[in-house]
């Protein structure tokens, strides 16, 4: 299988296109299979594709093609634009199988710093993203005895959480509504509303503090939240400190001092 091929966008080469057999094995699973040929299909043209030209170029039936991709959006691994219609691989997908060689890894600048944070406050620290109306979380480094128990992955009602507010304390106040009217249709029964209002005004408190406390990403914790405002973010995210609320709660402004000194160094 064949399609066009792209550059390297640092060193202007040409990149050799993956090779897809035709025919797969019976014994390859066609679903799972599929899912890996897009994600390396996104890595080769390094750029953001619509559905049908995913469909085109990998000759896969459209249907297929867009339950597939909608998948990888509801775990994290894909990013959807629903005004241009494209598709493309966020940070989480990029931090998958960090763990293979941590050495390298951690040599990034922003994932030094969640490991500096945690070693230094001793509680764990966690970066997380917006998917849709989920805040989730991408990567995580354990700090302390009895750490919190987030894992990449997890997602939870963005609305609900210290990370999930920093997350959308970025949004502009017509973006907010939008998303603020999405949850609160699609919500539980046993679930209330949110007011509108209430939680923009609880927003321009956290913007003006530049942090953001309140429950954490993992049951039963408390959290700090601030926002990454670094190139190497790429995507929008924050760093979240989180911790069982007996030891957070007494820590709170102490852990946010922490915090901002850490991303101001990382801004500079």
């Amino acid at each position: 299988m064949t399609y066009t091929n792209a550059r390297d966008l640092d060193l202007g080469t040409p990149v050799e296109p993956p090779s897809f057999l035709t025919e797969l094995p019976d014994s390859v699973v066609k679903s799972a299979a599929r899912t890996i040929q897009i994600l390396e299909y996104l890595d080769h043209v390094r750029r953001e594709v619509s559905g049908s030209e995913v469909a085109a170029a990998l000759n896969f039936p459209a249907s297929s093609t867009s339950a597939l991709l909608r998948s990888m959006v509801t775990m994290g691994y894909l990013q959807h634009d629903r005004h241009t219609r494209t598709y493309r691989l966020t940070r989480r997908t990029g931090l998958l199988g960090a763990w293979v060689d941590p050495s390298l890894i951690r040599q990034g600048t922003l994932l030094n710093l969640v490991h500096s944070l945690a070693n230094l406050i001793g509680e764990t620290v966690v970066l997380a993203r917006r998917n849709e109306l989920s805040v989730q979380t991408i990567y995580v480094a354990d700090g302390g005895k009895n750490p919190a128990a987030p894992v990449p992955g997890m997602q939870h009602c963005v609305s609900r959480s210290a990370p999930g507010m920093a997350l959308l304390a970025m949004s502009d106040d017509r973006e907010l509504k939008r998303i603020i009217g999405r949850i609160n249709s699609e919500r539980p029964r046993s679930a209330p509303a949110i007011d509108a209002s209430d939680y923009a005004t609880r927003l321009g408190e956290g913007r003006r503090r530049g942090s953001f406390t309140g429950p954490g990403i993992g049951l039963g914790t408390a959290a700090v939240a601030q926002q990454v405002r670094h190139h190497a973010a790429g995507d929008l995210l924050v760093l979240s400190v989180e911790g069982p609320s007996s030891r957070m709660n007494e820590r709170l402004d102490e852990i946010a001092t922490l915090m901002r000194a850490a991303l101001h160094r990382l801004a500079a």
